[in-house]
Parts: C-alpha cells; sequence; structure tokens
C-alpha cells in the first residue's frame, strides 16, 4: 500500500511539527493510504556540527512515542550518516522517498529540504512529486507571538530557562527522564533530600530552580527541580546536575526511572555567601513551589 509521508526531524514534536503529522494523517485518510512519519533521530545540522550534548529537546525514543501518540499508522527512524549526507537530491526523492517509503504523497514544512547541501529545497520537492505522479502537500509554520515555532526557538527558551514560553510552542509540558543516582548527600546533610536523576547528555537540561512534577513508577508528586552547578558548594566540578526535592516524600528511590516535568521557573541558580544563605533560599523555593501547586 502507498503511504502519505509526513518527513522532518521533528525534534519536540512541536505544533507545528504536529500540524505537518495530522496533514498527511488526512490526506492519507482521504486517499486510502498509510499515514508514515518519517523523522532524522540526529538533526542534520548536529551530524555536521558534532554537537552531541545538551542539543536535543526530545531523545530518538521520546520522540517517537510522541509522534505515535498522534495516531499515524506508523513512524520511523532514517538515521542521519555520511551515506545520506552526500546523497544528491534527485537520489534521495527517488531511492527513498519513492523506493524505501514507497510515497503516494508527501507532507512537509516549507523550510524541509534534502541532498547534498540541502539542494533539494521545496520548490524541488513540489516538482518532483509532480513529475513522479504523487501528491504534495506544504504545511505552513505554526506562530506564536508573531514568530514561527521552531525546534531552534524552543532550544533558545530551554537553555535560557524558561519552560513556560517553551511548553507554549511544544504543545505539551517538557520532561526528562533517567535513573535516580548516588550523589553528595548534600540535600539531605540540609534537611532537603533531593534525587538525583541521571539524564542522557544530549537532553537539554533548562537550568534555574523549578516547580515540577515527578513520576515515579505509576505514582505522580510534586517538587522542586534544581538544574544547575552547585555554585555555593561547588561540589561538582562545573558539571550540570538535575536534582529533584520531591515534598512531602521520604521513600528510598535509588536506581529507579524516573520522569521529571518541568512546569514552572522559579528563579536562576545564583551563588550564596553561606549554607544558611542557601538554606533560607530553598525554603523559601519550597513555599513558593507549594503555592503553585494550590
Amino acid at each position: 500500500m502507498l503511504n502519505f509521508l509526513a518527513m522532518g526531524t521533528f525534534d519536540g514534536v512541536h505544533l507545528g511539527h504536529r500540524r505537518i503529522i495530522r496533514a498527511a494523517m488526512r490526506e492519507a485518510l482521504k486517499r486510502g493510504f498509510k499515514s508514515r512519519v518519517v523523522y532524522f533521530p540526529i538533526p542534520p545540522k548536529f551530524f555536521f556540527s558534532c554537537e552531541s550534548e545538551n542539543c536535543l529537546i526530545t531523545l530518538p525514543e521520546e520522540r517517537e512515542r510522541l509522534i505515535l501518540e498522534l495516531r499515524p499508522d506508523c513512524a520511523e527512524a532514517l538515521p542521519f550518516d555520511a551515506k545520506l549526507a552526500a546523497m544528491g537530491a534527485d537520489e534521495f526523492f527517488a531511492k527513498l522517498v519513492l523506493g524505501r517509503f514507497s510515497a503516494g504523497g508527501l507532507c512537509v514544512g516549507p523550510d524541509f529540504a534534502v541532498g547534498k547541501g540541502r539542494e533539494g529545497h521545496i520548490d524541488f520537492l513540489r516538482e518532483a512529486s509532480a513529475a513522479a505522479g504523487i501528491a504534495f502537500k506544504e504545511v505552513g509554520f505554526a506562530r506564536r507571538g508573531g514568530h514561527k515555532i521552531s525546534s531552534s526557538l524552543i532550544r533558545a527558551h530551554l537553555r535560557s530557562g524558561a519552560v513556560e514560553e517553551a511548553n507554549r510552542c511544544l504543545g505539551w509540558e517538557y520532561c526528562a527522564c533517567g535513573p535516580v543516582i548516588k550523589g553528595a548527600g548534600l540535600g539531605r546533610k540540609l534537611g532537603f533530600p533531593t534525587a538525583n536523576i541521571g539524564v542522557d547528555a544530549a537532553k537539554i537540561l533548562p537550568p534555574g530552580i523549578f516547580a515540577a512534577r515527578v513520576k515515579v513508577g505509576h505514582e505522580t508528586f510534586n517538587a522542586v527541580l534544581s538544574v544547575g552547578r552547585r555554585p555555593t558548594v561547588n561540589t561538582l566540578g562545573g558539571k550540570m546536575i538535575l536534582e529533584a526535592h520531591i515534598l512531602d516524600f521520604s521513600r528510598m528511590i535509588y536506581g529507579k526511572q524516573v520522569q521529571v516535568t518541568f512546569l514552572k521557573h522559579l528563579r536562576p541558580e545564583r551563588k550564596f555567601l553561606s549554607l544558611e544563605s542557601l538554606v533560607t533560599h530553598i525554603r523559601a523555593d519550597i513555599s513558593v513551589a507549594r503555592k503553585f501547586f494550590k
């Protein structure tokens, strides 16, 4: 059976990406095709820049889960490698779009391009689709505040700690997953035990202090998150760490997989002159978070 293909990197599966995927699903339904979403697990620009840390909104497995939640018939990763980078636009279209993915239609955003040096831009794809006798649909950008919603914009929001604005552009609440790992035990000594969470280095961690939710198994708890380098005590050697103080929680959860969801930025991380001052601000953060959850 032929597929109506939605193709892109789709990092974040944000509101603009969702427009493209849903348009492909509608076109597939009209024509009796299957809807198929093909995504690059690592964005091509990071393949060329060799950037591998603090760069992805969604890890590939997160991205596929978010895509499949939209209910296309299938989603498939297309790893971007040296062979793909060297492939011309005509070859890409013939071998992949028409061949491997059996496209009876193609749906993309205005800035999508294929082929070496991005030579196969939107006009090429439109003309190649017409020549091959398949349908073509260009889906315009989603916009917010006069700006197009893009993965680059959302990365900038996240890297500055602006999670509320990132969440509005995403259409879902930003989260990160990982196992609870052993830390220095500093939080417990200060009276505020934290769960240190080991997150894939490629995942963007918004810096600062946040009101958040933490999911442990099938249960969800309110929490205060800290993402930073602990400048007051300097126990990390400059390493970025994600730790969660789960409110009204006293279980031992070392080794368990947890998910943290970023809801509200409370303040930036800062260096305090003393541990007493740090403790005072932690208490204030918890108080503000409790008011937020109420």
